[in-house]
């Protein structure tokens, strides 16, 4: 049963929109889509998903499979989690899962903190409606925010005490639920447990899919510290790996080809709520390669928009390594007024900040602005120490042309000849230009070997007719493809569906990866079977013809030996190989 619901779920679904959701994919052929690979670092696609086959493949890192192992590798779930978030996502019923020993004890353990944190949201949004949240409401009135806003983004309210684990254990969690939420602490010195969140406004994180996994709190009086208490790290929570708000940030940043990244939960919602919905933020930390690696595979273009302050402004600095190495085009935006973008959106509107969107100043416009206020550039030793502080963002840019016209910008602002700049980023960075050029599909699989293998997946017509046949030629003569045809025939006859899986799961990684190459060439062309049964008489011919050499070698040996018998034997077969081969042979 659950071998036919996986099918079914598998059916339903298009890998092609799955993977979208997470990585920004081009038509690169009639049935192949690429993009940068979302399990390693490159500048250059080497990742391809085939809309027919419905499967996956990096051919930078290696990584490969169905929409089941996509998601359980890029999301840290097990089978049946993936299994029931793709049929949640796409309305498919979900039958009763049977507990038991062979129970998945992990998956079981996220599902509750999953719950555990549903209930958690549930509570604290009530909370902030009722007398306890009175406070926390009129600061979010204060901040600009009305119900509407309030209410999209599940912001709520923690009452003093221990409430929330008081609901949590009357709903029968225990001990490791509890702690393994992050939602309750366990004090070192004495027994019990007791709500890591207090008496704070609370902003639900969650992933990509829109789960709650975590809470971002804030402080309501000055002296209560930290001014923003984050969940820990869980089983479900990943700091490193999680921006806030991007899972309604995805659609806008798909239209827009542009992420905004703000620093905190109230930039993002004061951004969002003005009606510009392709902003995120990291989530109480500085911004790791992780997450950018996330946006890299969703956008090209970056907006920051830090707070003014001097705190904000040195995290923009870090960030633009960062946004840099994965080859982003960059701007910064720094708001009139000093103002924080939640503070300017309130104020002046979205229409305002729209137009100063449409303005924010090229990466290198800014840092040279930056390094201006940083150093004395009426003296040599201060343009030289300028210049240092400018050349490792440079360095990062990969076009040769966009060098050259940020060398410009930089030399303007410093006051220095632009030669000069632009000769000294053309030693360290000559080639960074070059891109990697897309893997070249190597096999040693002949024509026709090549030809049956595309038309068997393609044709199930052909796979009844000519795959046995096949299977038994090509390993006869010991062949290049004789593993997969043999995988083939395994997986025709095995009575489950003929899908890519099935044959893959039979290789070793070296047929695998000949069978991956061949699958997401980009010059892949469709065959009809006519081709096929002419590429099949080809191989047949072929291993005739190798036996036919081989048996007249043997009769010279025979005759020599001077074994009648054998003799015999072989000139009778050799007669039959030429009766196949259609031709009339000299005698041996």
């Amino acid at each position: 049963m659950a071998s036919d619901f996986a099918q079914q779920v598998k059916g339903s679904v298009d890998i092609v929109r799955v993977i979208g959701d997470y990585v920004r994919l081009k038509k690169a052929g009639p049935e192949r889509f690429a993009g940068l690979c979302p399990f390693h670092s490159e500048k250059s696609p080497s990742f391809s998903v085939h809309a027919r086959l419905q499967i996956f493949k990096c051919f930078g890192c290696g990584k490969g499979g169905d929409v089941f192992s996509f998601l359980m590798e890029y999301s840290g779930l097990s089978f049946v989690e993936a299994l029931h978030q793709l049929a949640e996502q796409h309305g498919i019923p979900i039958p009763k899962r049977r507990e038991g020993a062979e129970a998945d004890a992990d998956a079981k353990h996220r599902e509750a903190l999953y719950r555990a944190h549903e209930l958690a949201q549930q509570f604290f949004e009530r909370q902030l409606f009722e007398a306890a949240g009175e406070e926390a409401l009129a600061y979010l009135r204060r901040r600009g925010l009305g119900d509407a806003t309030i209410r999209a983004f599940g912001i709520g309210h923690a009452p003093a005490g221990n409430r929330l684990l008081s609901l949590l254990e009357r709903q029968g969690f225990g001990e490791e639920a509890l702690v393994g939420s992050g939602l309750v602490g366990k004090p070192e010195d004495r027994p019990g447990y007791y709500d890591r969140f207090r008496d704070r406004v609370t902003f639900p994180i969650a992933n990509q899919t829109g789960k709650i996994i975590g809470f971002g709190a804030r402080a309501l009086r000055d002296e209560q510290q930290p001014k923003y208490l984050n969940s820990p790290e869980t089983a479900i929570y990943k700091k490193s790996a999680v921006l806030y708000n991007l899972h309604r940030a995805r659609e806008p940043m798909h239209q827009k080809n542009r992420v905004i990244l703000a620093e905190g939960y109230m930039d993002v919602i004061g951004v969002a709520g003005a009606g510009v919905g392709e902003v995120v933020a990291s989530c109480g930390t500085a911004l790791t390669q992780q997450q950018v690696r996330t946006l890299r595979r969703l956008v090209d273009t970056v907006v920051v928009n830090f707070d003014s302050d001097s705190a904000g402004q040195s995290a923009v600095e870090k960030s633009l390594q960062l946004l840099l190495e994965e080859n982003f085009h960059v701007k910064v935006l720094e708001l009139p007024g000093g103002l924080d973008p939640d503070e300017y959106c309130r104020q002046h509107g979205a229409d305002a900040y729209r137009r100063q969107l449409d303005h924010a100043r090229n990466f290198s416009v800014w840092l040279a602005d930056r390094a201006r206020t940083k150093f004395d550039l009426s003296t040599a030793e201060g343009r030289v120490d300028a210049f240092e502080f400018l050349k490792p963002s440079i360095h990062l840019l990969p076009d040769k042309i966009q060098r050259a016209a940020v060398a410009n910008d930089i030399a303007e602002r410093l006051g220095v000849n632009p030669g000069l700049i632009l000769e000294e980023f053309r030693r360290s960075s000559a080639d960074r230009g070059r891109r990697a050029a897309p893997p070249s599909i190597k096999h040693p699989l002949g024509h026709s070997e090549r030809l049956l293998l595309e038309l068997f997946l393609d044709s199930p017509e052909a796979r009844a007719e000519m795959l046995p046949q096949t299977a038994e030629a090509t390993r006869a003569q010991q062949s290049a493809g004789a593993a997969i045809f043999q995988a083939m025939l395994a997986a025709q006859e095995s009575g489950e569906p003929f899908e890519f899986s099935a044959i893959e799961g039979r290789l070793q990684p070296r047929d695998r990866e000949i069978l991956s190459q061949i699958v997401f060439d980009r010059d892949r062309q469709p065959f009809a079977i006519e081709q096929g049964r002419s590429a099949l008489a080809a191989i047949e011919r072929q291993g005739w013809e190798r036996e036919y050499r081989a048996v007249r070698r043997e009769i010279v040996e025979a005759e020599r030996n001077s074994d009648r018998r054998e003799s015999l034997r072989l000139l009778q077969r050799k007669v039959e190989l030429e009766r196949r081969l259609g031709v009339l042979r000299p005698q041996a």
